[in-house]
């Protein structure tokens, strides 16, 4: 699968993983989205704290949706930040 992370980057990637940020305390503080390239790096990204954590998980889940569906997806426009 292809992903698009930014203007002229676009890499293969293997897996990708939807989770809650937890930061141990038990509350959750957002969406984490983890991607595990095809050459073994792995990229983490959580979305912004100005998207309400119900949003950013349906995005995230709608991306990774579409990735599978169309075996690519342009990541350029969702609201996150690199771990």
């Amino acid at each position: 699968m292809r992903v698009l992370f930014g203007e002229g980057v676009v890499k293969e990637v293997d897996e990708v993983e939807v989770k809650p940020l937890d930061f141990g305390d038990g509350q959750i503080a957002g969406t984490e989205i983890d991607f595990m390239l095809k050459n073994g790096d792995q990229i983490k990204y959580i979305y912004s704290q100005n998207v309400a954590i119900e949003e950013s998980g349906q995005r995230a889940i709608d991306f990774v949706r579409t990735l599978y569906k169309d075996g690519c997806a342009d990541f350029t426009h969702e609201p996150v930040e690199m771990l």
